[in-house]
């Protein structure tokens, strides 16, 4: 009987370390697509709203990459680009009075395997 017990007690834990494995995984890969996204959130993605490009395409400009093995790392990040058009929000000191001022927002949404949301003030 205590062989029993104990080994649905180590099944369950087996199951358990499983389960925090796979979100250690999924936690590690999101961390990295966030970095990945970083390298897209310069002012040149601007131009390509609604177009797939990859992070070299972006970034060759800007950076002198002459490594072979850095240029086919950044080939292989792809993102999907799409942007809102500006939104203006004016701001006032009460409800309907004139805005002490107003400043634009939009938003960059890039689509892979993270999906990921940025939003850009002036």
């Amino acid at each position: 009987m205590s062989v029993i017990i104990v080994s649905i007690v180590v099944m369950g834990a087996m199951k358990l370390q499983d389960k925090n494995r796979d979100m250690a995984i999924y936690i590690s890969q999101r961390g990295n697509s966030e970095l990945d996204n970083s390298l897209f959130l310069t002012p040149k993605i601007y131009k390509y709203n609604k177009d797939e490009r990859d992070a070299y395409e972006l970034l060759r400009n800007e950076f002198n990459i002459k490594d072979d093995k850095s240029k086919e790392v950044l080939k292989k990040i792809i993102k999907k680009i799409n942007i809102t058009e500006d939104k203006e929000i004016p701001i006032s000191l009460e409800k309907n009075s004139e805005p002490i001022f107003t400043f634009y927002t939009n938003e960059i949404l890039l689509k892979g395997k993270y999906p990921a949301r940025y939003y850009n003030f002036r």
